[in-house]
């Protein structure tokens, strides 16, 4: 029998009347001989409303408390859905990350798999029953519950297709795929039907927002199809394999934006205490953008990561006597594509397109794959509609599109 595991995200099991019906189409997969593993997030906004409860408690709430808070989401969800599918004559039962046999390191917050012990998954199936398993979450070595961080669900269900020799990953959301841009605010985007690990690592990695990088990364490490499709429709959604290759042209394939960023400038910082910054934050697994500027050390980072890139500096000595300020209010755009430093008219276009629009801007260092600016947030979606018509990504109706991109907003 093949193995197929499912994820649900927040939306698609926002009420009670939602996991019913995601329970249909879970025995839907079982009805089919397959043995199933399923992945959920937490209800709806409970994460969300789990932190704001956690910061009304205290404003700087230890990582380690605030993880055992949030696991308690996920849970909450796999102990309804398992419910859900005894009311439907169904064998299932229900696990915790940590009971599931994921182990995470000890960055709280934002960890990372090390090892899954499947052996109770697979005697659960073999037994004949559904497995029902909260995403999002592990335990360390020390036996504390830990969180994934964002994706960290996605990052659970393709883990788990990994460790298990899953025959796919089915990723259901609340879109029927992959578009060339975020179809709720560019209405010229366009969905596709496969594109390669690769193409999807190279944006995820860059900010979209559909499938996290980690999770993108374990499929690809061990080969396992994923399917983005919508948890409400039966459009057959967006495969990704390693099967096709995207050219090497140097046309752009997409264009990604990021909300919520803070621009960091620090006038006082030797090269010698950048890369020990760069270092620490590596290790906290928080990742960070440089402008192009030379006269002083300019990060872009994520507003959400504001307050412990100060910690960082303070832990390290490197706050007395520093002059630094921040900007807020700041989003990244990013053109996406193969090759994009061998075709410097790329960058040309985004330069000319956003002076015609009156959209002042700053570009980032990036690699060979994209080319990224900072701007104002309020002026990221006309930026991104006139670089997403400018690269002829609108041009793509009635046309099979074999790259794509998704968005983080």
């Amino acid at each position: 029998m093949s193995i197929i595991v499912q994820k649900f995200g927040g939306t698609s099991v926002s009420s009670t009347s939602h996991i019913k019906h995601i329970a249909s189409k879970v025995l839907d997969e079982k009805s089919k001989g397959n043995q199933v593993v399923v992945v959920v997030s937490a209800m709806g906004d409970t994460t969300d409303l789990l932190n704001r409860m956690a910061i009304e408690m205290c404003p700087n709430p230890v990582k380690r408390e605030v993880d055992m808070l949030l696991s308690t989401g996920e849970q909450v969800t796999i102990a309804l859905l398992t419910l859900a599918l005894h009311e439907m004559g169904a064998e299932a039962i229900s696990f915790t990350g940590g009971q599931a046999g994921i182990h995470t390191d000890s960055v709280y917050g934002n960890a990372r798999i090390t090892s899954i012990n499947s052996q109770r998954i697979t005697k659960e199936l073999n037994a004949g029953k559904i497995v029902i398993v909260a995403g999002f979450q592990g335990v360390t070595e020390e036996g504390d519950i830990s969180t994934l961080g964002r994706g960290g669900s996605d990052t659970t269900a393709t883990a788990l297709a990994a460790r298990l020799g899953a025959e796919r990953c089915d990723i259901y959301t609340d879109v029927d795929g992959v578009y060339t841009s975020d179809p709720r605010y560019i209405k010229k985007a366009k969905k596709i039907s496969t594109l390669t690990y690769d193409d999807m690592l190279d944006l995820a990695s860059r900010g979209a927002g559909v499938l996290h990088p980690k999770a993108v990364k374990h499929a690809k490490n061990f080969v396992v199809p994923l399917v983005v499709r919508s948890s409400f429709t039966k459009e057959s959604g967006t495969l990704i394999t390693g099967h096709t290759r995207h050219s090497d042209s140097g046309n752009p394939i997409g264009i990604i934006f990021q909300r919520r960023q803070a621009g960091l400038f620090i006038n006082s910082l030797e090269n010698i205490e950048r890369t020990t910054l760069l270092d620490a934050l590596e290790k906290k697994h928080i990742s960070i953008d440089m402008y192009e500027e030379e006269k002083e050390a300019s990060f872009l980072i994520h507003e959400k990561n504001y307050a412990e890139v100060l910690e960082v500096l303070s832990e390290k000595g490197m706050v007395e006597g520093m002059h630094f300020h921040v900007k807020r209010n700041l989003a990244k755009l990013s053109v996406i594509g193969s090759n994009l430093k061998t075709y410097p008219v790329t960058r040309e276009k985004v330069s000319k397109v956003l002076v015609r629009g009156e959209i002042p801007f700053t570009f980032v260092k990036d690699s060979h794959k994209s080319v990224s600016v900072v701007l104002k947030e309020e002026k990221m979606l006309s930026a991104a509609e006139l670089l997403h018509t400018e690269f002829s990504l609108d041009a793509t109706v009635g046309k099979k599109i074999k790259q794509v991109f998704a968005v983080q907003v």
